[in-house]
């Protein structure tokens, strides 16, 4: 038996906030594409990457939203969230609270018009996980078990409650672990890896640091600037400041590559993941030294 809560609404308005970030994202990217390096030209690069990456993540909740379902089974509850999944066992349930008995819960997590995926804590019933579609809370079924509690938004709230009970009554006890799981990129332990993200942010946070520093002094340098770091052997070269912006594309490259190719790697060895991530953040340092002394001698 699958239980599909109505999904029209949320659907359609992170439809419409995933259409937004993309106009933005091209909106920015052509005033970004073709400029002279300058602080605006970087401020519109940076804005079309947010932009694209808030896409992205609207796109993923939007589908994951699509495609909620709640599954019951001769022993199990499993909630369908995109590429996650929560298994209850039926013989840990131990009661179903209509929501309208209760007060209109405070969501924290993905909350809009017809989306509700996070937690609340719920008077007379505590901590609770959502994974809803509500309008108001009439349209909440609470299902207490015996470790978590779950917000479920169910039309026929009866049909549901005795589909439950009977399948409950019939159910292997101990058979079925109570369990979230995930599949695909989901799975990723770097998502719940604190130091790999936190490295991650570093990396990326010091080559949009580079980068910009680069386009911000780029425009006030003359044609022609001193290059070499360092100065060897009393000789001095000379060059096009658009050697200079080699500085700011091998920064942005770095940081890009090591970030995708350490949250891979993280998967296998989180030991060289880690590496990967924390060595593309002091390469950026190095970067950073080399556009400061080139720079500031001019």
């Amino acid at each position: 038996m699958t239980v599909r809560p109505p999904r029209a609404l949320g659907v359609i308005v992170g439809g419409f906030f995933t259409a937004w970030a993309a106009l933005v994202a091209f909106l920015a990217l052509g005033l970004a594409w073709g400029s002279p390096p300058e602080w605006k030209t970087f401020l519109a690069w940076s804005a079309a990457g947010a932009a694209f990456g808030l896409g992205a993540l609207f796109l993923s909740w939007t589908l994951s939203l699509a495609s909620l379902a709640y599954e019951l089974s001769d022993d199990a509850l499993t909630i369908r969230w995109g590429l996650r999944r929560v298994v209850v066992p039926l013989d840990s349930v131990q009661r179903l609270i209509p929501g309208r008995t209760l007060e209109s819960p405070r969501i924290e997590g993905l909350n809009w018009w017809g989306c509700h995926v996070g937690h609340a804590e719920v008077p007379r019933v505590g901590y609770v996980l959502f994974f809803s579609t509500h309008s108001s809370p009439d349209e909440l079924l609470y299902v207490v078990t015996d470790g978590e509690c779950y917000g479920l938004t169910v039309a026929d709230q009866a049909a549901f409650a005795e589909a439950v009970e009977s399948r409950r009554a019939l159910a292997p006890v101990g058979e079925v672990s109570h369990r979230a799981v995930a599949t695909g990129m989901a799975a990723m332990p770097f998502w719940r890896d604190r130091a790999a993200l936190m490295w991650a942010g570093v990396l990326l946070a010091a080559a949009a640091g580079v980068a910009g520093y680069v386009f911000a002094r780029y425009p006030s340098l003359p044609d022609v600037v001193r290059l070499g770091f360092p100065d060897a052997g009393g000789v001095v070269r000379v060059g096009p400041k658009e050697e200079l912006l080699r500085i700011a594309y091998l920064a942005a490259a770095i940081g890009t590559a090591n970030a995708a190719l350490g949250a891979l790697v993280h998967a296998r060895e989180r030991a060289s993941g880690l590496w990967l991530l924390a060595g593309g953040a002091m390469l950026q340092g190095v970067l950073a030294a080399a556009a400061v002394v080139a720079i500031e001698r001019v």
